[in-house]
């Protein structure tokens, strides 16, 4: 039987059973409030019972509050992030879709495309994904010069 947080909502993922942090104690569902900077109003997270000895969280989907990803304490959540913002450059850039751009990431991270997500990865996969999204952006800017160079352009 699932407990109910003070929200109403249940801890316990449905088909997953309960969600455990990396160090092995159960994760609880409650408010964003108070944990990270770029929450939304009323937005909820998977925190470890341990919290703030452990500070491991991750925030769930406002409507079906399914974990975004697992679990991180606050390095794998800076490399997350990171990882994150040299990812999204590869779209933004006009470089590729996004929906090319999640096969790239399935490549890079050997996983399939339904696993795919930087929510999910370790330390080692997110400074591999940073490393090669700025490789394939230098390249492509290397590209445009010699191009432009080719081309007489300024």
């Amino acid at each position: 039987m699932s407990k109910k947080s003070k929200h109403g909502r249940s801890s316990v993922l449905p088909g997953s059973g309960r969600l455990r942090c990396h160090c092995g104690s159960p994760a609880i569902l409650r408010s964003a409030e108070g944990l990270c900077r770029t929450h939304r109003p009323g937005a909820m997270a998977y925190v470890c019972s341990r919290y703030p000895a452990c500070d491991s969280f991750v925030m769930a989907h406002p409507d079906t509050l399914e974990p975004m990803g697992s679990l991180a304490g606050s390095k794998l959540r800076r490399l997350r992030y990171e990882a994150h913002q040299q990812f999204n450059r590869l779209y933004e850039s006009g470089l590729m879709s996004k929906k090319s751009a999640y096969l790239w990431l399935s490549v890079v991270v050997q996983a399939p495309m339904s696993h795919a997500h930087i929510g999910h990865l370790g330390d080692y996969y997110c400074q591999v994904v940073i490393d090669e999204s700025r490789k394939l952006l230098q390249e492509r800017m290397e590209q445009q010069n010699k191009l432009r160079k080719v081309s007489g352009g300024a």
